[in-house]
This record gives structure tokens, C-alpha cells and sequence, in this order.
């Protein structure tokens, strides 16, 4: 075996997923997917794992980098556990309420 491509790929972290009964996450970034459309993906796979303690696994692959802040966005999530300026101060209110 050679190295394996995406697809291979793609499929044992969805059958590691099942395995592990997990849920699975990812974005549809369609050809109109935006900035302000990937930051509300993000809320909401953080409120799916902080707030409803859900076990999800994030896939992202590297044909949905669709603008170079996305791969700074998780950056900043894997190194520092948060993204700068995700949340507007009431969604922050409305989180601690929680």
C-alpha cells in the first residue's frame, strides 16, 4: 500500500466516529459559502460540544479551505481553545447563563 488519498481517509475517521458513537460535524461550504457562514459553523459545533455535551468529531478537509482565515480561525481554536471575536457579547451572556 501506497499512501492513501482523502477519500480513504475520510472514510476510517467516519467508521472510527461510529465506532466511538460519536457525531460527526462538518461544513457545506457550497460555492456561495462566505466568511460570516464558516463563524457560524464554528458556533455551532462549540455549542454542540461545550454547551450539549455532545461527542463530536470536527472533520474538515483541505478542499474546504475556502480563505486562509479559516485555517487561522483553527489555529487559534487547537492552540488557545477559543476563537477571537466568535461570539458577540450577548451570545458570551447568554453561553455563561448556560
Amino acid at each position: 500500500g501506497g499512501a492513501r488519498g482523502g477519500g480513504a481517509r475520510q472514510s476510517l475517521t467516519k467508521l472510527a466516529v461510529f465506532i466511538e458513537e460519536q457525531d460527526i460535524f462538518t461544513v457545506e461550504n457550497s460555492k456561495g459559502y462566505t466568511y460570516h457562514d464558516w463563524r457560524e459553523d464554528l458556533k455551532r459545533v462549540l455549542f454542540l460540544t461545550g454547551l450539549d455535551s455532545k461527542d463530536t468529531t470536527f472533520l474538515f478537509t483541505d478542499t474546504q479551505i475556502r480563505m486562509e482565515a479559516f485555517l487561522e480561525d483553527l489555529n487559534s481554536l487547537l492552540n488557545t481553545g477559543e476563537v477571537p471575536n466568535l461570539f458577540t457579547a450577548d451570545e458570551v451572556e447568554q453561553i455563561n447563563a448556560e
